[in-house]
């Protein structure tokens, strides 16, 4: 079904991961939108941005693109070009597949919003802490009045005045199809698309599929309030104006933070000025307040991550776990997160959460030993042999510092599998570290296989 197109190496390391993902989008995709896809699609996924962006673009230098969906072609950028700003490959190729689905399903004939937003939609559909998620950002522009009409949904992507206005967009599409999936019939959506296929333009399909464009306009409007409404209503969310956090305004702000002792932007500043200042203990008195009226906000410095942090360094591993597992549940994208979360799993031998939360730390960078080395320890520990002779090996694909130790966890696993791989594996950790004494030992314990073929016997006179 699919023809990918990776550097050699990451081939090597998460190519059958992508393989994996990719046939399991086309499985639920397709069933759920009714599309019989026959031809073979081709992904190209690229380590340097520059040679994404002229593959797909003509020219280097084109950024904020993480995959490109072209009809049959999609690519991508790889984990190894996104250094401090990681994203989820999975997550990528499932809304880049979304898009192959929903254009073969139109014949290319659908506004991009539309298209965007099924693909958000169904990213959050394959697991939740995917696609865009709602945040204070979104919430204050959704209840200011800055939503475009769904009539007019093209021009939010075709003109946006900034790169977060355009980001917007993505998010209030994938609202439009949300919300049009839980009010209306459930084939609602397909239909859309088949009428765009034959030609009808989108306005029209929706007033015939869904509702008329003005009631669907009104109560879109009212869901997308409600839903912002929902983000934190006991926290007061007034920004204090920027002069106000000025050096020399600290009277001021105080005065004004009188009136608002649950305003959310002075609640994390002041977390955010005595984690600085080092007094952990302190800083909790306002995450606390912040996660107590709004359990589920996350990204960049969000209360949840920052409360983290706090346990951590205060060595309340308990309280950490707690806030880990609701942080990496709601957030595709935090490899240390996941990574931390694993290591205390692997502490309490709860396997199983250790190796979930290694997959997890693989599905943003599958490039570093770190997810590889906790996979391979938590899948031995729940009976796994064959993951985790596969984690080991594909260890080995990324230069470890100490190549002697995983040869020998590698040969002692295939060992107990009965492969005739082990000697080879251990005598390459005795290459490596010839006094090994436990690959030593090891290699007593593997006999050795003769492969001197028998000797000829002469007929007898």
């Amino acid at each position: 079904s699919f023809i990918v197109r990776m550097e050699a190496k990451e081939a090597a390391i998460y190519g059958d991961a992508v393989l994996a993902l990719l046939n399991r989008a086309k499985r639920d995709l397709c069933a759920r939108y009714g599309l019989e896809l026959k031809d073979r699609i081709t992904v190209e996924i690229f380590p340097e941005p520059n040679d994404f962006a002229v593959r797909t673009f003509g020219m280097p230098g084109a950024a904020g693109y993480l995959g490109v969906c072209f009809g049959k072609v999609i690519t991508a950028n790889s984990p190894a070009s996104q250094k401090d700003h990681p994203s989820n490959w999975q997550a990528v190729l499932w809304h880049e597949f979304c898009h192959v689905v929903t254009l073969e399903k139109t014949r290319n004939r659908m506004p991009r919003w539309l298209s965007e937003g099924i693909s958000v939609y169904e990213e959050r559909q394959a697991d939740p802490s995917w696609g865009e998620q709602m945040d204070p950002d979104y919430r204050e522009k959704i209840l200011s009045g800055k939503l475009t009409p769904i009539a007019a949904m093209s021009s939010a992507f075709l003109s946006p005045p900034s790169p977060q206005d355009l980001q917007f967009a993505y998010y209030q599409a994938s609202l439009v199809v949300e919300h049009i999936v839980d009010r209306y019939p459930a084939d609602a959506i397909k239909r859309v698309l088949s009428d765009l296929g034959a030609g009808i333009t989108i306005n029209e399909a929706l007033a015939a599929r869904v509702a008329p464009m003005d009631m669907l306009e009104r109560d879109f409007t009212q869901y997308a309030r409600d839903l912002a409404g929902k983000l934190g209503p006991a926290l007061n969310w007034e920004r204090p104006d920027s002069l106000l956090l000025l050096p020399g305004s600290e009277l001021a702000l105080a005065e004004w933070a009188k009136t608002r002792p649950d305003n959310y932007w002075l609640l994390l500043r002041s977390a955010e000025d005595l984690m600085q200042a080092k007094q952990w203990a302190a800083a909790k008195v306002p995450l606390q307040n912040i996660l107590d009226r709004c359990p589920s906000l996350t990204g960049s410095g969000s209360a949840l991550a920052l409360m983290a942090a706090v346990h951590r360094e205060l060595k309340e591993t308990e309280a950490e776990r707690a806030i880990l597992l609701r942080l990496t549940a709601l957030e595709a994208a935090v490899p240390e997160a996941n990574l931390r979360l694993a290591a205390l799993a692997a502490e309490t031998a709860d396997w199983p959460l250790a190796e979930r939360q290694a997959r997890r730390a693989l599905a943003v960078n599958p490039l570093i030993a770190a997810p590889w080395r906790a996979l391979a320890g938590a899948a031995e520990k729940t009976g796994k042999v064959s993951t985790a002779i596969s984690a080991w090996k594909t260890l080995l694909q990324l230069s470890p510092p100490n190549p002697a130790e995983v040869h020998f966890q590698l040969a002692r696993l295939l060992q107990q599998s009965g492969s005739p791989e082990a000697r080879r594996q251990v005598l390459m950790a005795l290459e490596e570290t010839p006094r090994h004494r436990a690959a030593l030992k090891l290699l007593q314990q593997i006999p050795r296989i003769d492969s001197t073929p028998p000797a000829a016997t002469l007929p007898a006179n």
